[in-house]
């Protein structure tokens, strides 16, 4: 990831008079956490979502709806509505 961060830094900084390396390093580095982070709680959430409709399916009979509200009741619970 670093030499990503490097390449980054070359090809979008114009003016390294003024912009400390380090701070801009630190900055692409927390950001990348940052998207990094919330892909994988939407991805726990999914995946959560994705268990409980495969228990459910098995059990059809805990819903007392036909199979369109079953699912969308788990596209609202994945976060997809």
């Amino acid at each position: 990831m670093k030499n990503k961060l490097e390449e980054i830094y070359e090809n979008t900084i114009p003016h390294h008079s003024f912009l400390d390396k380090r701070s801009i390093d630190s900055c692409m580095y927390q950001s990348y956490m940052l998207g990094k982070e919330e892909n994988s709680e939407k991805y726990n959430k999914l995946k959560k979502t994705f268990l409980n409709l495969l228990k459910t399916w098995g059990d059809y009979g805990n819903y007392n709806s036909d199979r369109n509200q079953m699912e969308e009741a788990w596209k609202k619970e994945s976060g997809l509505l």
